[in-house]
């Protein structure tokens, strides 16, 4: 489905304090001749109070990529290093190809209660999850994972599903195929059971309601610890190309989630503004 690209945003914040200083002139003297000459007394100077720019975290080179010499291939053929800073948006996409390394089931490494046992992630990634939702479950919350790796066909079954449902939104809703942080192999799609009745629906799985469950309360305060970060928080459209996701995490290390959460940042944002270069060359004529 053709979508529009949007400009890379590179924003530099410059704001510089002001501070300007008026006088008002002495009234001249009366001129008769009766009277002696008034003076009145000096205006004092206004001086206006400089606004302070505003401080940000600064955007600390952490995890240096090398400049590749190889020329910048559409993104339709990108196949991208393993690391886990990939910027994957509306902008920004993979080749159909694209499978990332040691995928593995996470049946191994979450109890099955949580998430089918078919479902992959990269290892680290599986690794980090069965440590966050043993920890969740230990507090109190019931999480389920809905969604792990998926690939570049699979998510287009996903797109046309919500193609069906809200035509008029899906592109807001579902990534197109080919952009979507599933085929990293590092995202995960939350559910709780609590939702169905917060929406009202019993067979609602996603919502923004989700932010209100004890599992999004949760993980809002706690996923960092464990490498993931909410990618498509509030205000990030313009970034992403998608609305709202409070159920969707991606696992980007320990580090990285800590930082991002601490900054304010999201991590569109940031790999924005630390990359050197475009990532690929955007398909301008669309899937």
């Amino acid at each position: 489905m053709n979508r529009g690209r949007r400009a890379v945003l590179l924003a530099t914040i410059f704001l510089a304090a002001c501070q300007t200083q008026a006088a008002l002139p002495s009234a001249p003297a009366p001129t008769g001749t009766a009277l002696p000459a008034a003076t009145l007394a000096p205006t004092a100077t206004a001086t206006l109070t400089p606004t302070p720019a505003p401080t940000l975290t600064p955007l600390p080179t952490l995890f240096p990529r090398p400049t590749s010499s190889a020329p910048l291939v559409a993104c339709s053929e990108r196949r991208p290093s393993d690391d886990l800073y990939v910027l994957v948006n509306s902008s920004f996409g993979l080749d159909p190809d694209y499978v990332p390394p040691d995928l593995v089931g996470l049946g191994n490494y979450v109890p099955g209660n949580v998430t089918p046992p078919d479902l992959l992630l990269r290892r680290a990634a599986a690794e980090a999850l069965g440590r966050l939702v043993r920890a969740m479950q230990a507090d109190g919350p019931a999480p389920t994972v809905l969604s792990a790796y998926r690939g570049y066909y699979d998510q287009i079954v996903v797109y046309q599903k919500w193609q069906e449902q809200d035509p008029a939104y899906v592109s807001q809703i579902s990534a197109v195929p080919g952009h979507s942080e599933h085929q990293l192999g590092t995202a995960v799609d939350f559910g709780s059971p609590e939702l169905p009745a917060l929406t009202g629906d019993p067979s609602a799985r996603f919502s923004p309601l989700f932010a209100e469950t004890s599992e999004g309360r949760w993980l809002a305060v706690h996923a960092h610890e464990y490498g993931f970060t909410l990618t498509s928080p509030p205000g990030a459209e313009a970034w992403t190309g998608l609305t709202y996701e409070p159920w969707h995490y991606r696992y980007v290390g320990v580090d990285l989630a800590a930082y991002l959460r601490a900054s304010g940042y999201f991590l569109a944002e940031y790999l924005y503004l630390t990359m050197t270069g475009l990532p690929c060359i955007p398909d301008m004529g669309g899937r």
